[in-house]
């Protein structure tokens, strides 16, 4: 199903999405774009490259609860949070985030220990993509095409949008999506030629140009593992790295976390919260022994893990190339140039 809206009308078409359920979409803030859940249809702003941080906290959100008690002796009372499935409607997403929705199922939703908190709220969603302008350059720290994403590849979303000049233009990609479109009234059929431009940005998209060549997963998994104990080329590589973890906060596939009880005034709460292998005391053990001491064991094992680790184990590699991680690094550590490098050694 084909459909398109004037951009002017936007707000009419969140204003309808809203009346499906939650709606999450782009927000213009002081220091950029993010993800919020929307109260007012005129909030939604398409007129950004990308989000600050990634909308992977929809699913898997920084801090979660998981049961709420009150202490005693014995344990007088414990209430167990249910997942929660509600209809939500993810809106204008970039291809390179909703791939890596699927590479975070394989973690939560398809190796048999099923997260039910990220499934409940995979399972309500109804993912709504958005293109990339292919005729704008990439920004310099993405390399998403390297990795084999195209700039508006509709893969992985339930409807994608294309933007025409002044229109947008909707195609289902999925049932779930038909069904969603089909029911949004006011929304204009689209033409032939509307139909060929979608195509043609989807095929333009794949030819879309980042700054690296494609990978060849295998050779980066192989070099990787044959550079392990090369410790002067890892020292050097993280030699500027505060180990402040924003390039995993930020990142789209990053899913390490920490359970953690929290006790106020005889009532506490067993919550999941968002870690990351960059900080110092994340492999810390209760002797006291912490095997990654160093920086360059942590980058080490932070780039190890996403270009050879989990290639080897689930064979994909546990990136998609958005640069969030460049680009909020504050000493500019750029985590595909080291890959690049490694190749090289």
């Amino acid at each position: 199903m084909l459909k398109k809206t004037a951009i002017h009308q936007l707000s009419d078409l969140t204003s309808a999405l809203m009346g499906k359920g939650t709606l999450v979409a782009p927000v213009r803030e002081d220091a950029g774009f993010n993800f919020r859940e929307i109260s007012d249809a005129k909030q939604v702003d398409l007129n950004f490259h990308n989000t600050i941080i990634s909308p992977k906290s929809v699913f898997f959100p920084q801090t979660e609860d998981f049961i709420r008690y009150r202490t005693g002796r014995p344990l007088q009372e414990a209430e167990t949070v249910e997942p929660e499935g509600k209809p939500l409607i993810l809106f204008g997403v970039r291809p390179c985030d909703v791939k890596s929705f699927e590479i975070m199922d394989i973690h939560f939703s398809c190796t048999g220990a099923v997260d039910p908190y990220w499934q409940a709220r995979r399972e309500a969603a109804t993912l709504i993509g958005y293109a990339f302008d292919v005729a704008a350059p990439a920004e310099p720290e993405e390399f998403y095409q390297t990795l084999g994403i195209g700039a508006a590849d509709p893969e992985g979303s339930d409807i994608f949008m294309v933007r025409r000049g002044d229109d947008l233009i909707l195609k289902s990609i999925t049932g779930k999506g038909e069904a969603l479109l089909a029911g949004i009234e006011g929304l204009a059929g689209a033409s032939a030629d509307d139909g060929k431009f979608f195509d043609d940005t989807v095929a333009a998209g794949r030819n879309f140009k980042t700054r690296f060549t494609c990978v060849d997963a295998k050779a980066i998994t192989k070099k990787l593992e044959d550079l392990f104990h090369n410790t002067d080329f890892w020292e050097k590589a993280s030699n500027a790295c505060l180990s402040c973890g924003v390039c995993t906060f930020a990142c789209p596939t990053c899913y390490c976390f920490d359970i953690c009880d929290e006790t106020l005034f005889g009532r506490g709460t067993r919550r999941r919260v968002w870690d990351a292998c960059m900080f110092t005391d994340f492999t810390l053990e209760a002797s006291g022994h912490n095997p990654r001491t160093k920086v360059y064991q942590r980058l080490r094992q932070k780039i190890g893990h996403k270009y050879s680790y989990h290639v080897r184990k689930y064979g994909v590699i546990s990136c998609v190339g958005c640069g969030r991680c460049t680009r909020h690094c504050p000493v500019g550590i750029d985590i595909f140039s080291i890959v690049e490098e490694a190749m090289k050694a």
